[in-house]
């Protein structure tokens, strides 16, 4: 008898699983990585919104008028407090690469310098607070920076307020 044909039939047979087994392999890492890769951009979003979301508030709190001292300063708290920033950060913590961590939590630093300053009765138009925000907004852009390299999305080049004020002024030719 000629197994030729049977053995070369069962050979086809487990090349063509094993083909397909690889091929869906390879489709379910790279479903994986994207899904990994959606989840980093959504926490990286989600932290930069929530450091935002902190500032902006702790602002409005602060300039809002009070009776005493300890409502502004428990209102600035809340502020941030309410923000979702320090849960954010443990996200970020969890699931970022050492070098994102460390700027993002920069980043939340400078918050916290910014929360202490106003609920200490600094104003925004302090020096003190000006200067804080500066390193915040630096703190900031450098975190943003390093997770849009992470992500491989090309530097997004920030310009100052002023300088972009001006550009948009400015006639075109």
């Amino acid at each position: 008898m000629d197994w030729t044909a049977p053995l070369s039939a069962i050979a086809g047979a487990l090349a063509g699983i094993v083909a397909t087994f690889v091929v869906d392999r390879d489709r379910w890492k790279r479903a994986q990585e994207a899904d990994a890769q959606t989840v980093l951009r959504e926490t990286f979003v989600t932290y930069l919104a929530h450091l935002a979301r902190a500032t902006e508030g702790m602002r409005f709190a602060a300039e809002a008028t009070y009776d005493v001292p300890e409502e502004r300063r428990r209102a600035v708290r809340a502020a941030f407090s309410e923000s979702g920033l320090f849960e954010q950060r443990f996200g970020l913590t969890m699931l970022a690469p050492p070098r994102v961590v460390e700027l993002g939590v920069e980043a939340f630093r400078t918050v916290r310098t910014l929360r202490d300053l106003l609920a200490d009765g600094a104003r925004v138009t302090d020096g003190a607070f000006q200067t804080a925000q500066h390193t915040y907004y630096k703190a900031a852009q450098a975190a943003a920076a390093a997770m849009r390299q992470e992500l491989g999305i090309p530097e997004l080049p920030f310009v100052p307020l002023a300088a972009s004020h001006d550009e948009r002024s400015q006639p075109q030719a």
